[in-house]
């Protein structure tokens, strides 16, 4: 899995990873510092600042995920945030953060497979071990429609993901990419602009959803990392009416 790192050049993080604890929050209505932020970190892109469950410290949402800011010590923090209840509270928003940009996915560009009920989105790799597992498990499930972004890790990945979409049948094309068919199979690299332009789509917006490995799913409105196939399971076999 690759983890994602801010660059040096575009600020200084003044604080160590930390592990935040606390027993309970609310938000009181209270002016933000973002002007000292601005001041503090003129080089720092975001998108919303507002009070975090510690006094003093506020959530920070960047393209690259949730911060915390400390206008006090003129600092930035990383770390997550637990309840006393042992509840992640930053992964939380991590995740409304994600489904939120989930609702804008260009869906048309993915690769889909089926029509039923339950949708799944998914972002994945052809060489990826935990990949194949999981497509081989949601191959036999009827009720699902799949929408593929693909997410390549390598070099090597993103010539079968080229040979994929350069198919005349790139669903047909899929399947045998993770059954392994084409791990010693001489690969069709066409220089379509539509292909590299559905790839280049593709890793954008893995890249905005923050994902930083594969396989990675969101499967009704759940995110599932990593192929957990029995909560995949417990997911597809839960009538959408019960949600």
């Amino acid at each position: 899995m690759t983890v994602r790192r801010y660059p040096k050049e575009r600020f200084i993080i003044a604080a160590m990873l930390i592990l935040l604890i606390c027993t309970g929050f609310s938000w009181a209505a209270e002016s933000l510092p973002t002007e000292a932020l601005q001041r503090d970190f003129p080089q720092l892109p975001f998108e919303s600042l507002r009070p975090s469950p510690i006094k003093g410290i506020y959530e920070v949402e960047t393209d690259n995920g949730i911060l915390y800011y400390a206008p006090e010590a003129s600092c930035l923090i990383i770390g997550n945030i637990f309840s006393r209840q042992g509840e992640n509270i930053t992964r939380q928003r991590q995740e409304e953060r994600i489904l939120k940009r989930a609702q804008t996915l260009p869906l048309a560009q993915a690769l889909k497979l089926g029509g039923g009920q339950h949708t799944v989105i998914e972002f994945t790799d052809p060489d990826c071990p935990y990949c194949r597992r999981a497509a081989q498990m949601l191959a036999g499930k009827e009720n699902i429609t799949r929408y593929i972004f693909f997410y390549p890790l390598s070099k090597a990945s993103a010539d079968k993901v080229r040979h994929i979409l350069c198919a005349s049948d790139p669903v047909a094309a899929y399947k045998e990419s993770y059954r392994g068919g084409l791990d010693n199979k001489p690969l069709q690299q066409c220089d379509a602009a539509a292909v590299q332009e559905r790839m280049k789509i593709h890793r954008e917006q893995g890249r905005r959803l923050g994902v930083e490995g594969t396989p990675f799913f969101i499967i009704d409105g759940h995110i599932v990392t990593g192929a957990d196939l029995p909560r995949i399971e417990k997911l597809l076999e839960t009538p959408l009416t019960k949600r």
